[in-house]
């Protein structure tokens, strides 16, 4: 077992309070780590779990020595000592200022959740905040924020140095607050008919036979699962005279921007129903464009299948959403 099996182990053994306990002190890439190699630990032998536990004693023996003081000790024999202030910026100097610990759990909140709740809070709140989570994260809630305040934020940002224990409360009572918000509405969705309908549009079986058996339970439902079964990946089963109308009334630069990332096999058999002429000045623009943001590629896909919808309901095309049945 490397180490972070042996972390995992260990944390599966200590039991749920425990283990919430250890993982409240690591940063984000490290509970992802743990969380991931948890959830697939398995056939673990005793003897294997017995050498890990021993392991850990014995390592923990050799280097705990005095223990050392908690925060909580030292926080009040230095304020007896030095004096409150004086003590907060030493102890603060031992052990990390502990609002940083604090807005740490802000790591795990959706970003546009978290940009919602600090909207209308003073910039230089929002700047605190965001100056102290990591750099991805902060990142993220900036795009979501109104474009109008971004420049004051970032100089506010820039500008920060030593917090104000005032602020300091606010930013606590803030961070509170985002997290109890986050936690109440923290739930996983499922797009149910969605995912039948991706499912069914890469199923390499009988598409139509689960079809009509999805029609047998609820008509309705199977209607509403055609309908999102219009997907960029359904091209690639349509006649080349079909592709060719439908095509024909598509932009070229957006054509090419919507077979950027595609499968090759789908790409290959969507240019091979065009002229030649046509296919190879798609390909040739493919490579002008080169690397695009999978956001453009994902909108000019979005566009030819609204198209594709769009001349299918005028009935100028029709679309096979099922591979059709052959015969000898």
């Amino acid at each position: 077992m490397d180490s972070v099996e042996q972390a995992a182990m260990l944390l599966l053994s200590m039991g749920e309070q425990g283990a919430a306990k250890v993982l409240a002190h690591l940063d984000r890439s490290d509970v992802q780590r743990l969380s991931h190699r948890m959830a697939r630990l398995s056939n673990i032998s005793q003897e294997q779990a017995g050498s890990v536990l021993s392991n850990f004693f014995d390592a923990y023996r050799s280097q705990s020595g005095i223990a050392r003081a908690s925060r909580g000790y030292l926080q009040r024999t230095l304020d007896i000592a030095l004096g409150d202030r004086v003590a907060k910026g030493l102890i603060d100097n031992i052990y990390g200022d502990e609002i940083q610990t604090l807005v740490r759990r802000l790591e795990w909140v959706d970003a546009k959740l978290l940009a919602h709740e600090i909207t209308h809070e003073h910039s230089q709140l929002q700047a605190v905040l965001l100056g102290l989570l990591p750099a991805e994260n902060a990142s993220l809630v900036l795009q979501h924020l109104p474009s109008h305040c971004h420049d004051e934020v970032l100089l506010r940002i820039a500008a920060l140095g030593e917090l104000d224990r005032d602020v300091v409360e606010e930013l606590r009572q803030l961070v509170e607050r985002c997290v109890a918000i986050a936690m109440e509405k923290s739930h996983t969705q499922v797009a149910g008919v969605k995912q039948v309908a991706d499912i069914l549009n890469r199923y390499e079986g009988d598409r139509e036979q689960l079809m009509s058996v999805l029609r047998l339970h609820d008509h309705s439902l199977a209607t509403q699962v055609e309908d999102n079964m219009f997907d960029y990946i359904i091209l690639g089963r349509q006649k080349d005279e079909t592709l060719q109308k439908l095509l024909a009334e598509v932009e070229q630069e957006t054509l090419s921007l919507s077979l950027k990332g595609v499968d090759t096999k789908l790409r290959k058999s969507i240019l091979s129903a065009l002229p030649k002429r046509m296919a190879s000045g798609i390909e040739t623009q493919m490579e002008a464009l080169g690397p695009v943001a999978l956001s453009r590629a994902d909108q000019a896909r979005t566009e030819v299948m609204e198209k594709a919808k769009s001349m299918m309901e005028a009935k100028e095309i029709e679309l096979q959403l099922f591979d059709e049945p052959v015969v000898e």
